[in-house]
Formats: structure tokens, C-alpha cells, sequence
């Protein structure tokens, strides 16, 4: 911000420079030399002090992240159930209950 209103005050400083001076001055060319030469000064380094104030762009790379589906695996069981042998006897047997 300071570049910018040292720039302008110059700027100012030449405009002012050459708004006050007398046409028989500026006949003989050395305020109107002068005057220029302060104008394009001014420009100059407003130029100049712009592109010093420039900050470098910010490059975000996108952060890949790999996750992995997790492997759902069967859970087993070992379960006893009851088996029917014929209508009046049964028996237990051991069963292996996967979900």
C-alpha cells in the first residue's frame, strides 16, 4: 500500500510541476524538459513498484488419498442345532453358521 501512494504522490508532484509553470518557461524547454521527465519518472516507478508487490501464486496440489474398501470377511460360527432323526427322536448336531 505505501508503494502505491508514494507513486501517487509523485504522480502528484509532477502534475503540480507542470500546472504552474509559466508559458515563457516552458518556451525556452528546460521546466517543460523537466516536468516531463518527472511525469514519466513517476510512471516509472509506479510500474516498476507494481510488479515488485506482486506475491508468487499459490500452487495447491490435490492431496490423493487411496483407501482401500475394507474385505469383509464371513464371520463363522460354530452352532449346535437340532436335527430331527425321525417324528419322535432328534439329535444335536454341531453346525457351522456363516453370515
Amino acid at each position: 500500500m505505501r508503494y502505491h501512494l508514494s507513486a501517487v504522490a509523485a504522480g502528484a508532484i509532477a502534475a503540480l510541476a507542470i500546472m504552474f509553470h509559466t508559458p515563457s518557461q516552458a518556451a525556452q524547454g528546460r521546466n517543460a524538459a523537466a516536468a516531463a521527465g518527472l511525469a514519466i519518472g513517476a510512471a516509472g516507478a509506479y510500474m516498476l513498484m507494481q510488479g515488485g508487490s506482486r506475491a508468487e501464486p499459490v500452487v495447491e496440489e490435490e492431496v490423493i488419498v487411496e483407501r482401500r474398501r475394507p474385505r469383509y470377511v464371513p464371520t463363522c460360527r460354530m452352532e449346535r442345532k437340532k436335527v430331527w432323526i425321525d417324528e419322535e427322536s432328534y439329535t444335536y448336531r454341531r453346525v457351522e453358521v456363516c453370515e
